[in-house]
């Protein structure tokens, strides 16, 4: 059971993992989410195998850096989702990280699959720029990385090693979705909604 400040900060994840399903970029059982805890070892996590349009506040569970399912969260059939090592991951590259989510948009996955020989997009000149941490002005060249999918987390890991930089704030995974992260549960949520936006001005460019 969450209390205190963790159960503010689930109930802030659960309200944006129920935006997200309403946009259509968490389908079906797709799709995860977290926030770091109280602790700063231990996260928040949406636990594997439920619809996000039927997600609830006991949907979300405690792990440790490690992954492992905490007390009194280690009950039968629940478990973390095969994509917590990206979490985990991230939150120990990233100390100031404070929260990480991986949506599943039309848009992001045919966009990474589409342009994965091209191993990234590029956006620049567009005002919704600003969206994304640390960036002032439209004047801006982002980099978002595509890397391969696999099944085996340690291999997008891997992928994704050298292609961190101080200004990266996401990466997609090939005919996969999109992962990025935020100071607070709202700055990551804001990336999600800017990196979509983004999404459709390069697809509709495209069309022209």
């Amino acid at each position: 059971m969450l209390t205190g400040h963790n159960l503010e900060l689930a109930h802030e994840l659960l309200e944006s993992i129920r935006f997200f399903n309403q946009r259509g970029w968490s389908p079906a059982t797709s799709t995860n989410y977290s926030v770091r805890s109280e602790d700063p070892q231990r996260y928040i996590i949406s636990r594997s195998g439920v619809d996000k349009s039927k997600f609830e506040l006991s949907d979300l569970i405690l792990i440790d850096s490690e992954g492992a399912v905490l007390p009194p969260f280690t009950r039968p059939g629940v478990k973390a989702s095969a994509e917590t090592e990206i979490h985990t991951a991230l939150y120990a590259r990233f100390p100031e990280a404070q929260c990480v989510l991986h949506t599943h948009s039309v848009l992001g996955t045919v966009l990474s699959q589409e342009l994965m020989t091209q191993r990234e997009l590029v956006f620049e000149g567009l005002e919704i720029l600003k969206g994304l941490e640390g960036n002032t002005t439209h004047e801006h060249r982002e980099i978002l990385p595509i890397v391969p999918n696999s099944q085996d987390m340690a291999d997008i890991l891997r992928s994704m090693e050298n292609r961190f930089a101080p200004k990266v704030h996401g990466f997609l995974i090939a005919g996969h979705g999109l992962y990025t992260w935020g100071c607070t549960v709202a700055a990551a949520r804001r990336h999600i909604e800017t990196f979509e936006f983004l999404f459709e001005c390069y697809a509709t460019k495209r069309r022209f």
